[in-house]
């Protein structure tokens, strides 16, 4: 009997995400994260993406992007969500511009704070 049992989602859900591009990048870590985790549940790439879809709060930026994908997938014949990966690939170029990723991933190595900051500060601006 217990083997008929549907795995139990693990993990806390991802906070709805708004559009706010200085939340983008810990936003998609916590939804790969949580999908991974529950890949048990959503095996089928498809389900994945429909299902991340739900997390973007309604009445904001975020959730228009995400119902013109759900639209243009709904319009495929047959139905088609895309990848996984191509669905990454389009949420990292709407909501986190490569300015922003450079300052994300920008190291300080051997420098001097300030020296840092200056060049964290013209990504910034």
């Amino acid at each position: 009997m217990a083997a008929n049992t549907p795995p139990q989602p693990l993990g806390a859900i991802p906070e709805a995400f708004n559009g706010n591009l200085a939340r983008a990048e810990p936003f998609w870590n916590a939804l790969e994260n949580y999908y991974t985790l529950n890949n048990a549940i959503y095996a089928d790439e498809g389900q994945k993406v429909t299902a991340a879809l739900m997390h973007f709060k309604m009445g904001m930026s975020a959730r228009d992007w995400a119902s013109d994908h759900l639209a243009t997938a709904l319009a495929a014949t047959p139905i088609n969500y895309s990848t996984w990966a191509k669905f990454k690939t389009k949420f990292k170029e709407q909501f986190i511009p490569p300015q922003m990723q450079k300052i994300h991933n920008l190291p300080m190595g051997n420098r001097e704070f300030n020296e840092w900051y200056q060049e964290w500060s013209m990504h910034a601006r």
